[in-house]
């Protein structure tokens, strides 16, 4: 589309918030499933180790000489006398095969992060918080409940959380509800992702 002289271009339409939430979705998963290190360090290591003796055998024979490195007539030899449907070297080849498809499986499958990714409108914007700090969040709001003496364990799955109470109430019927109420308001304030459902255990300590 072309515009005259103080002609305004017409403004772009926002997005609807489903699309938008959709993109800060997928932004905050990238982040916070980072790709595997180990797996492309090694790799990169052994290649680089490879490198270098392939090149200083290549230099030092370009030169009139040998590096020593590699030992040619015993491979030259063990090369002759080794077919393609010898066991060693099937064997050889099946292990070569299983690395590199291992290789292949953990820099295409991303690893997990510690942090608890926290919910979030802007693409832009990644908001996350560590596992203890979401366990502090919760037994604070558990603690905060009435009748609540201590809390005792605050466990973190990918889905659930469990929450584990004392109180000194003979009849504690219900806390164990509002306990989970109050866990499950924090989580959803926080914005925690995926959504993680609450269960709560209440312990009686003495009778009052």
């Amino acid at each position: 589309m072309t515009t005259h002289a103080g002609q305004l271009r017409p403004a772009r339409p926002r997005p609807a918030r489903g699309a938008v939430d959709r993109t800060a979705r997928r932004a905050a998963h990238r982040v916070f499933r980072p790709r595997r290190m180990w797996p492309a360090l090694l790799v990169s290591a052994l290649l680089t180790v490879v490198g270098v003796v392939v090149a200083t055998e290549v230099i030092a024979a370009l030169a009139g000489a040998s590096a020593g490195l590699i030992d040619h007539d015993r491979i030259t030899s063990w090369l002759s006398r080794t077919s393609w449907n010898d066991a060693v070297t099937i064997a050889a080849a099946s292990v070569a095969a299983l690395l590199g498809l291992a290789c292949l499986a953990a820099g295409l499958n991303p690893g997990h992060t510690s942090l608890v990714e926290l919910h979030s409108d802007d693409p832009d914007l990644v908001v996350g918080v560590m596992p203890r700090g979401l366990r502090h969040a919760v037994a604070a709001a558990a603690g905060d409940v009435e009748a609540v003496t201590a809390v005792r364990k605050v466990r973190l799955r990918r889905h659930r959380v469990r929450v584990v109470v004392e109180t000194a109430l003979r009849d504690p019927a219900g806390l164990d509800e509002r306990v989970a109420e109050a866990v499950a308001g924090r989580l959803e304030r926080l914005g925690t992702r995926p959504a993680r459902k609450v269960s709560v255990r209440v312990r009686t300590t003495e009778a009052v």
